[in-house]
This record gives C-alpha cells, structure tokens and sequence, in this order.
C-alpha cells in the first residue's frame, strides 16, 4: 500500500458517498498519469484505473438491469459507445486468437526487444491492456449517460496534472517542499529526467519529458477555448494555466512538444479559415485590428520559429532515439502485414506512435472501428459549443500520439475521459442533473437518491 493507495481509495468513497459525482473522481484519478494505485511486485495499476473499476462495476450493473428497466432512452448505449463495445470484443477475440494463428511470429516487447507468439499463451501483458480497454469503454459509457459529465471535468484532470507539474519545478528550482516520491511509485514505468549525453531535462510528474509534452499540449489546447467561453476569475485561471502549460513544455525540452504544436496549429488555422470562408465564425472589428498586429508579429518571427522548429526536428532525427522509434513503427507495419491485417493482439507487440501501433495489434478491422467511433463523436458533437474545448484536448492528443505516443491505454485517462464527454455532448435530449447512474445511486446513501 503508498501514499496514492489511500489518496485513491478516498477518492473512490468521494465519488460515491457525496454530491461531487463519479466523473470527478475519475478525473482527480488521471492526474497522476504516472503513479500507480496498487503495486503487486511488477504489477501496477494506475491510478485513473483503479478509479474507473468502479464505473466498471456500476455500467455492468446498469447493463445487467436494461432488460428489467425497459428500453427508455436513457438506459440505451449512448453515441458511438456501440462502436467501442465492438472494438473491445474484436480487440479481445484478435489477442486470443492472435498467437494460434501466427504462432512464432516476431513482435516487439516494450524495451524494444524482439519476442514471438506462443501459441496457447496469454501473457500478463495481454491481460492488463484488455482490463485496461475494458475500463476505457466502461468510461466511455458512464459519462456518455452522466447528467454530469460537464466540459469541466477534463480540465480538472489536465490542469491538475499541470499545476503539480508547476509545483515540482518550483520544488527543483526554488526548493519548495515537494512529495517527491509519492507521484514515482509505480514500477512499469521509467522515469526518464536525462537525455542520452547525460543533458538534465523536466518531466514534471509524468514519466518522461515527452509525456509533459503531450500533457502540455492538451491542456493548453483546452484551456484556451475554455478561456473564451468563461468570464472573470475563470477566465484569468484558465489563461494562467495555458501558459504555465506552455513553459513546461517548452522545458521539456521534447521534439514532441515542437512538432505536435506545430501540427496543432496548422490544424486550428485550417479550422479557422474555414470557419471564416462558410461564415461560421465571425470575426468583430476589434478582433479584426488585433488580429492584422498579430499577422505581422508573426511574420516578423515566423523565421526564427522556423529556424527553431528545422534545428529540433534535425536534431532529432540525427539521434539514435529517433533512430530506435522509427524501427519500432517500421516493425509494426511490418507485423500488420505478415498477419494480413488481422493483427497480434493488445499487449502482444509495442509500436513508437499510436498509428502503426493500433495497425498491429487491433488490425484493420479494429482499426477501423476505433477511428469510426472518434470521427462520430467529433462530428456530432461539434454543434455544442460548450463542449468545444475537449473537441480541442481531443484532436490535439491524437495529433500528438501520431507523432509519439502508441499506448491505447493512456494512464492519464484524458482519451477516456475526453471520448466520454463528447458521448453525452452528442445525446440528443440531455436529462435533468441528478446522480451519475442508477447503480452508483443504489450505493449512495437512501439520503442522496
């Protein structure tokens, strides 16, 4: 048992005993992307996982009683969840399956080294990310059907993840107290501060500076929009937060942060000018003037970002990381195309970026109904406009997973989390506010129900 063990399990009991509703403490649980809940020798659960066991408990519950319940509305499957049930029951069948029908085929291990499939054997690998995937979609569908599964509950887990991040550098920097060893507690993870000439770099709590990065980039992505549809205090926060987010990761010093911004980026102007061209987006002229100045600055600088953007992607491309990573990928495609697109199952084979990782161990099919189920639910939650701000999280997160990040079960749970938002955004008619489920309301005192 550590110090997260305890801070989880109070967490669990807020969620189900108070008003505050489970969807917080599922994101007070992704905070601590890399802490582990429980330890059993080399075994760790994080922590946004060991929270979301309880969600699991109450849609299997709520699933179990639709029969008795009658088919209302609302105990229907909310949007795209329909997709994502497929994509874990294809995902599940392909990890099973996978190593009967491809017997010794070579994969890769999470070090990079080379294993094959043992016919009969499901490893403890295997297991952990479909319990993981399970989980997730268990996520996905509580919050779908959750009166309070508002935009807020993202930028509670990525601006808390910030905020500690800030603290700890405060700690490195100015030496304020910190609880160092609380948020490294977990032994699946290496928690990498050096680059290889031996070159200090910041990860904050996270595991590694890319994983800042990443963490970064979402949560400026949200808290910008958010800013704008907030007033006073909440305004003024959100900003703050926004930009301590983008000196973390400009300290991380990671290519990921460069180039998963510059991606970003270019996607928000091709958003914006569309928007402009079919008259979506209006534009007041005061924002028009700021707008002309902010035009010029940029030409102005757009060298010198140029020149710092060419230096790190070089860089980058010259070390042996990349080297590493770009053999990893090319492995990857390499397994989807042995197995004709069927697949080596989760946990069996670890690509570089999320692309060629999802290819080789959920195959096309899974692959296809994963990306199926995202583009529905940013499609037809983009009419919300409150919900914009996780579309934002969203998009720039797998934006950035494309360029570095291959893991499905992100132990952030801000995919989970941000796929779940846009789940209820998308429900057509939204209940009165009340509990989060009629499970979790069995557990809640008779006082709450």
């Amino acid at each position: 048992m550590t110090t997260l063990t305890v801070s989880t399990l109070a967490i669990m009991l807020l969620g189900v005993l108070t008003r505050l509703g489970y969807g917080r403490a599922l994101a007070l649980g992704g905070a601590t992307g890399a802490g582990a809940a429980f330890v059993v020798g080399t075994t760790a659960v994080p922590t946004f996982y060991a929270v979301a066991v309880g969600v699991a408990i109450a849609v299997t519950l709520d699933l179990l009683q639709r029969g008795r319940r009658g088919p209302e509305p609302q105990n229907r499957l909310p949007p795209a969840a329909s997709l994502l049930v497929a994509f874990l029951v294809w995902s599940v069948l392909v990890t099973l399956l996978a190593p009967l029908l491809f017997n010794a085929q070579p994969v890769l291990t999470p070090n990079g080294v080379g294993a094959e499939l043992t016919a009969g054997i499901v490893t403890t690998s295997n297991i952990a990310q479909m319990g993981y995937l399970f989980l997730g979609v268990c996520v996905v569908i509580f919050l779908g059907r959750s009166p309070r599964a508002t935009p807020q509950l993202l930028g509670l887990a990525a601006g808390l993840t910030t905020l500690l991040c800030l603290w700890r550098y405060f700690h490195q920097t100015f030496g304020l107290p910190f609880p160092d060893d609380v948020f490294d507690n977990s032994p699946a993870f290496s928690y990498v501060e050096t680059a290889p000439k031996g070159v200090q770099r910041f990860r904050g709590i996270l595991s590694e500076p890319a994983g800042l990065a990443v963490s970064s980039l979402v949560t400026m992505s949200y808290m910008l929009p958010r800013a704008l549809r907030v007033r006073g205090v909440r305004r003024w926060g959100a900003v703050l937060i926004a930009a301590a987010a983008c000196y973390l990761g400009i300290i991380s010093t990671s290519a990921t942060f460069v180039v998963g911004g510059a991606l970003v980026l270019a996607v928000v102007g091709v958003s914006l000018g569309f928007g402009f061209l079919v008259r979506r987006v209006s534009i007041g002229a005061v924002a028009t003037v700021v707008g002309c100045v902010l035009v010029l600055v940029a030409l102005a600088i757009l060298p010198v970002v140029y020149g710092f953007v060419e230096d790190t992607v070089n860089a980058k491309v010259s070390s042996s990381s990349y080297t590493e990573r770009s053999g990893a990928n090319g492995s990857s495609y390499a397994i989807f195309l042995d197995t004709w697109g069927f697949g080596v199952g989760l946990g069996s084979s670890r690509a570089s970026s999320f692309l060629p990782g999802l290819l080789s161990t959920t195959g096309l099919i899974g692959t296809v109904l994963f990306v199926a189920a995202v583009v529905t639910l940013l499609v037809r939650s983009a009419r919300v406009d409150a919900y914009r701000p996780v579309v934002w999280a969203l998009v720039s997160l797998l934006l950035v997973k494309v360029v570095s990040g291959p893991d499905l079960s992100d132990s952030t749970g801000i995919l989970w989390i941000a796929l779940g938002l846009l789940s209820r955004a998308a429900v057509p008619a939204v209940p009165e506010p009340g509990l989060d489920s009629p499970a979790l309301t069995q557990l809640a005192p008779r006082s709450m129900s």
